[in-house]
């Protein structure tokens, strides 16, 4: 549903000026895992490279490697399965390191119930710097919690952005 939403959004999205980065380092590079669930999460992730949200323009990217991460960023219900590769990719990151959860299934399990397939979410089994609530959240509340890492609102940003394109516009309409 999200996803249908990002479309409508970029189509129909009055003055969408480029955000200005948020992140004392730019961009800030995040690594996502999916340790299982619907998937949900990670398709409103992918709406985030494109149309209005522009990750990369408020100060994130998204890297291939844990080796090069910032912060890892976990979406769905961690599996049994999915928790070594879960343990081996956080210890392959780079310090300082964050972790971030995206979703009701990582933050606590969600739907998904502790079983013998299924951990559930990770609050209860590590200390979680960033919980994104939502099932699955929008790519919109998405990048306001990445942004709130910084003590910035997503709205500050873009009305900053748009204050600078406005301030150096040789056209007025």
């Amino acid at each position: 549903m999200g996803l249908i939403r990002a479309v409508f959004d970029a189509a129909f999205r009055q003055g969408g000026g480029r955000l200005k980065p948020v992140g004392p380092r730019w961009p800030l590079l995040l690594f996502h895992v999916d340790t299982g669930g619907c998937g949900g999460c990670g398709m409103e992730l992918q709406a985030l490279a494109t149309g209005p949200y522009d990750a990369q323009g408020a100060g994130f990217g998204f890297v291939q490697s844990p080796c090069a991460a910032d912060a890892l960023l976990v979406t769905g219900a961690v599996t049994r399965a999915m928790m070594p590769v879960l343990e081996t990719t956080w210890q392959a990151m780079p310090t300082p390191k964050g972790l971030i959860c995206v979703g009701n299934c990582a933050v606590d399990g969600g739907i998904f119930t502790e079983n013998y397939a299924v951990m559930g979410g990770l609050d209860r089994k590590v200390q979680i710097d960033l919980r994104i609530p939502g099932c699955p959240p929008s790519p919109q509340d998405v990048l306001e919690g990445l942004c709130s890492l910084f003590g910035k609102r997503l709205e500050d940003s873009a009305a900053a952005a748009q204050a600078d394109g406005a301030g150096s516009s040789s056209t007025s309409s």
